[in-house]
């Protein structure tokens, strides 16, 4: 996958905890996730990462193993046993350059959710985040989820005409034929598409989804459909890179509601 691929913002707003005792991978780190808009702290050890978590509420916790004073595992070990289950249940990543055979299994048995491995990329930082993230809770209420809902109660509620031909306009060189020939096209084999795409929704056949989600995605642009243009790009990354699954339904709807809603207004522009 390349990292062009990936839309680094598309997580929203997150507040990440960094626990790291190496001043250039705090800078490193902080740079990269500030760049994709989360909030970041720093904690140069895991005293001091306790310390902070108590204090104040995040997303995810990136937890380096060896740190002076207190360690990655002991500082994870004292937040599983938080009294308050919404911050003992926190998602902690190891980050560390300890992946011998064995270490990962002692992560996970220390109440880890996952590892990165250092050195790092970008594209895996990020993978590793939205995994986590994806199976938790986030605590901006403004999810993709949410403004999806939003964003279909607008669409859906006007009669605003949900399409612009200029694209098709431009290349037929005034033949009203070839417009109304796409436009039968569209009404004719896009439903089956978009069936294909809920199918493998309900299925959780996420390789489907994005095929078909890419499929879709150059119809959609051809016909000027812009309100889905953006979630039908997001359905496809998400589908293909595993990650935010439980926002594709409310995206997926939308895009088969708005989609439906063409076809009745193109259907009554054609007569």
């Amino acid at each position: 996958m390349l990292v062009n691929e990936i839309d680094f913002k598309s997580l929203g707003k997150k507040k990440i905890l960094v626990a790291e005792d190496v001043e250039l991978n705090q800078y490193l780190i902080k740079k990269i996730l500030e760049s994709w808009g989360f909030e970041v702290v720093i904690a140069c050890n895991g005293s001091a990462a306790l310390q902070v978590f108590q204090q104040d509420s995040f997303d995810c916790i990136l937890m380096d193993v060896q740190m002076p004073v207190m360690d990655g595992i002991q500082a994870t070990q004292f937040i599983r046993e938080l009294p308050d289950p919404v911050k003992a249940a926190v998602p902690i990543i190891a980050f560390t350059a300890n992946t011998l055979q064995g270490d990962k299994e002692e992560y996970i048995k220390a109440g880890m959710d996952d590892y990165l491995a250092k050195p790092f990329d970008e594209k895996n930082l990020f993978l590793v985040i939205s995994r986590n993230l994806a199976s938790k809770n986030p605590l901006d209420s403004t999810s993709s989820a949410a403004k999806t809902n939003n964003k279909m109660n607008k669409d859906l509620n006007s009669d605003i005409r949900l399409y612009d031909l200029s694209l098709v306009e431009s290349v037929s060189g005034g033949d009203a034929g070839f417009i109304k020939k796409m436009i039968v096209l569209f009404i004719k084999t896009v439903p089956q598409n978009v069936q294909e795409l809920t199918k493998g929704l309900e299925t959780e056949n996420w390789e489907q989804v994005r095929k078909m989600a890419h499929k879709l995605k150059s119809t959609v642009d051809s016909m000027g459909i812009k309100s889905i243009h953006d979630e039908i790009r997001l359905v496809e990354s998400n589908a293909k890179q595993q990650v935010s699954l439980h926002e594709i339904p409310a995206m997926i709807h939308h895009i088969e509601a708005v989609i439906n809603k063409c076809i009745k207004q193109l259907q009554a522009e054609i007569g």
